[in-house]
């Protein structure tokens, strides 16, 4: 326990530690709709699906309360605002029964931020600590339940999915816009980069990064749209 809750540095960008956590992700993300597929009913998959689910929330409300116990909590940092972790925190609701109208605008958001923040990490703490552990089951749980609800519930995403999701992302950005004003913080890097390197570095100053990510983000949109064709018609 001391060990979970006590800081570290061990954590290194494509080190062993992250290449661990990808490979996890991939490997859970093929693996797991492949078996609901095979060997579950349609009942014990949405079973499956709602409890992963739950245990995204669960870990997110869990992290929140170590916070608080140890007196680190920081509402500008910690509060449930980013993507990624206002994601895990409502899929249980959003996604208790699996509808294409949600799906459609998760599955871009997920497969092109979450899927970015796991390959470029702002994380310090490495295993077992409790933020490193929290960080990977929301960053990759996010990605394995997109494509499992993809594959196993047939939700795919139309072409007019990609305006929808693009078109939902801004209103997202612009409510944390103001949350941001409000509340005196950064969240999904609105005001500012992140101290950490990121892909964001290499996009320019602010605001102009912000204006990179916006094309970049119906750019990617585009291509994951595109490759979900190519994989549609070749499977």
């Amino acid at each position: 326990m001391k060990r979970i809750l006590t800081p570290n540095t061990n954590f290194v960008s494509f080190g062993a530690q992250h290449w661990a956590m990808l490979l996890t992700i991939v490997l859970f993300s093929i693996l797991l709709p492949f078996f609901a597929i095979h060997f579950l009913d349609q009942a014990q998959q949405l079973y499956l699906v709602r409890a992963i689910s739950i245990i995204l929330a669960l870990t997110v409300v869990l992290w929140i309360a170590i916070r608080i116990k140890l007196g680190e909590f920081d509402k500008t940092t910690d509060l449930p605002l980013d993507f990624c972790n206002l994601s895990a925190l409502l899929m249980p609701m959003l996604m208790w029964h699996p509808t294409l109208a949600i799906h459609e605008i998760l599955f871009f958001w997920i497969l092109t931020g979450t899927f970015l923040a796991s390959v470029t990490p702002y994380l310090q703490n490495g295993f077992p600590h409790f933020t490193f552990l929290k960080y990977w089951i929301v960053h990759g749980g996010l990605v394995v339940l997109t494509i499992y609800h993809t594959a196993v519930f047939d939700l795919q995403p139309e072409w007019m999915s990609v305006l929808r999701s693009f078109a939902w992302l801004n209103v997202y950005t612009l409510v944390m816009w103001i949350a941001n004003k409000l509340v005196g913080s950064n969240y999904f890097y609105l005001l500012g980069k992140p101290p950490a390197p990121t892909l964001l570095d290499y996009f320019g100053p602010w605001p102009w990064y912000l204006l990179v990510c916006w094309g970049l983000a119906l750019i990617f949109f585009t291509l994951i749209y595109i490759a979900l064709s190519v994989i549609k018609s070749t499977f």
